[in-house]
């Protein structure tokens, strides 16, 4: 009879203990987490911290990804040159060591943009800022910004409506020229146009 008896209770016992690991199957067995006062976390929220990039410290100077620009006469940013292409007949713009205005000099080169935007009335430009390799790649971004900027501001000095304009600041990330000549540093101290048929 004991032995029925122990048998019994064995039974109920390992029975119990089924039962229960069966009704705690949805929920961790890491105990010394259930202590923790953090919020779960759902998929949702994994996700977004997952995809969560920080935000650039100067965001008027775009990169590769550009950030829209603060100023009224500004254009959006394009991040890509999807549709633009080039066009030898609108050559670049040069600048000198450290300029990042347009001289009296390049009059005649930002006419013939000009020109061919009010030919082509849906017509969009690119204006890509460019830089030579010498300095920080954060000041290059900022003054291959400021060269673009110049640009737009003299087309639209000319007539041309800022919202056909695009710029971008590549700085010094896309040279023409690979050496390190002064000759070779001038050719990419330049402003770059692509343009577009809407």
């Amino acid at each position: 009879m004991g032995g029925a008896t122990r048998f019994a209770r064995w039974t109920f016992g390992s029975l119990a203990i089924v039962l229960a690991l069966t009704g705690c199957a949805g929920r961790s067995w890491q105990f010394w987490k259930s202590s923790s006062t953090e919020a779960p976390t759902t998929p949702t929220q994994v996700a977004a911290t997952e995809n969560t990039t920080p935000a650039p410290a100067n965001p008027s100077v775009p990169t590769s990804h550009p950030a829209p620009a603060a100023e009224s006469t500004t254009a959006s940013l394009a991040p890509t040159a999807a549709g633009f292409v080039e066009m030898p007949a609108l050559a670049d713009v040069r600048f000198r060591p450290g300029l990042v205005t347009v001289g009296k000099t390049d009059a005649a080169t930002l006419d013939v943009v000009v020109r061919w935007l009010k030919d082509n009335p849906a017509g969009q430009v690119r204006i890509e800022g460019h830089t030579d390799d010498l300095g920080a790649p954060g000041e290059n971004l900022a003054v291959g910004q400021k060269r673009a900027a110049s640009v737009m501001s003299y087309l639209v000095s000319k007539g041309v409506k800022a919202e056909r304009i695009s710029i971008i600041s590549y700085g010094s990330d896309r040279p023409v020229c690979a050496e390190k000549t002064d000759g070779c540093r001038a050719k990419n101290r330049r402003v770059h146009f692509l343009v577009k048929q809407r």
